[in-house]
């Protein structure tokens, strides 16, 4: 193992990717000691050594609240039925998360906020309504994300779509999730200096692509690296952020 590890050093010598915990803890990892988004599970991964910070992912319930969480809907992580757009912020209080601890859902308020100091965190926001209510949708999460009062240089703000990204683009460092390279257009890089970067699959981007988008003052943001060959992939890709759901072994391969 050791002589593994020493191998695999040499061969990131030059890699400056900051590690970051997708989810907190990796997203549906078997093996994880706390559920993802759970706040047990983000202060345990900021713990870590040579951890950046945590990815994780933003839902705005009924109420108009923030809560952390991955799914569209609460089943089979919760033993509840619906979303957390259908529930209220009391409702959603007295939920947990199935499993060992029976983490509570975590509330993202101002007071909660303080728990990401020191690190770097993406918020990742997941959209609810994909038609005609997307805009006003987008204004609530960025008067939501105001109020918990966070240095924006702290954190960034992950989009699904450019409709997100224009009502938030003004505000906060904003970074557009896309499928490929293809989504994005010349015109739309030439024209949109306030895009932060990009947020991509990890086998929908070529290390060429990663370099000239880095040319271009673009940070790169990889995602879905989970096995040791998928991590060295991605880390020899060099994007600015890895969001990795193993960072244990990241952080050994890496170091």
């Amino acid at each position: 193992m050791l002589f593994f590890l020493h191998g695999c050093k040499k061969s990131y010598v030059n890699v400056t990717s900051k590690i970051i915990g997708h989810a907190a803890t990796g997203l549906k990892m078997p093996n994880a000691i706390y559920h993802d988004n759970s706040e047990a599970g983000i202060v345990y991964t900021q713990q870590l050594p040579f951890c950046a910070g945590v990815e994780v992912d933003v839902r705005m319930d009924q109420s108009g609240k923030l809560w952390l969480f991955h799914d569209e809907t609460l089943s089979p992580e919760i033993a509840e039925s619906g979303c957390i757009e259908t529930h209220t912020s009391s409702t959603l209080a007295q939920f947990h998360y199935r499993g060992l601890h029976q983490e509570p859902l975590f509330a993202l308020t101002a007071a909660s906020a303080t728990l990401f100091q020191g690190k770097f965190t993406f918020f990742d926001i997941k959209a609810w309504n994909a038609c005609e209510n997307t805009v006003k949708e987008a204004v609530e999460f960025k008067n939501a994300l105001l109020a918990l009062g966070m240095d924006s240089s702290s954190f960034g703000i992950i989009v699904p779509n450019e409709t997100y990204f224009q009502a938030l683009k003004n505000t906060f460092n904003v970074y557009l999730s896309i499928q490929s390279i293809s989504d994005l257009s010349n015109n739309f890089l030439e024209n949109e200096p306030k895009l932060k970067g990009i947020v991509v699959r990890n086998s929908a981007i070529s290390e060429a692509e990663v370099n000239f988008l880095k040319s271009i003052h673009k940070e790169v943001v990889i995602y879905e690296v989970r096995s040791a060959k998928g991590i060295k992939d991605g880390l020899q890709k060099n994007p600015n952020y890895l969001i990795t759901d193993d960072v244990k072994l990241t952080v050994g391969l890496l170091h």
